[in-house]
């Protein structure tokens, strides 16, 4: 008896704590448990209360009150929201697939430019390289020297603002003209 007694005395007490009638703890997101509904002799109107109030759907609008970059490299920067907001897409993020395919199709004479590349402007003799990302400042290899595997980014020389321009870069970048001008020919004249 003075375990019933307790037990009641924790619901009432549970019930005056947490502010729930003890037959709304059955209900799961406004759905009863089906054990309490075998036990409940509910009619049928209570039921269909019950199921269309589930058909209920809520939408909620979150503000962002802070953005945290991490990066590959696990450096962590706050981005502010106004830079966010402002924010665009790239340029070319939608025909970078199509530029690095084209670069690919250039096959050893493409390999060998990169790898030169690689080693004029960032004094590294490269075995192994693969082109991973062009965006419109710039762009990605994958390097392989001796035992190690790095990352190279390297940058255009301006915004590239179409898939044309960050081509054209790339392919300046790779395949430097020669900055000799031409020697003009002197002509002589025979007197």
């Amino acid at each position: 008896m003075s375990t019933n007694q307790s037990r009641d005395s924790d619901t009432s007490q549970a019930e005056k704590v947490e502010g729930y009638k003890v037959e709304d703890l059955g209900i799961i997101n406004g759905r009863r448990n089906e054990s309490e509904l075998s036990r409940d002799s509910s009619t049928s109107e209570e039921s269909e209360k019950n199921e269309i109030s589930t058909n209920k759907s809520s939408l909620y609008k979150l503000e962002m009150i802070k953005i945290q970059l991490i990066t590959a490299h696990g450096y962590q920067t706050d981005v502010e929201l106004e830079d966010f907001k402002q924010a665009q897409l790239d340029a070319i993020a939608h025909a970078a697939a199509k530029i690095i395919s084209r670069l690919k199709a250039g096959g050893e004479t493409t390999t060998q430019a990169l790898k030169s590349l690689c080693l004029r402007c960032k004094g590294i003799q490269v075995e192994e390289v693969a082109i991973i990302s062009v965006d419109s400042l710039g762009f990605v290899l994958k390097v392989c020297c001796g035992t190690q595997i790095e990352t190279l980014r390297f940058a255009f020389n301006s915004w590239a603002t179409s898939e044309y321009s960050a081509e054209r870069q790339l392919n300046d970048l790779l395949f430097p003209m020669s900055h000799q001008r031409p020697q003009k020919q002197k002509t002589s004249s025979s007197k």
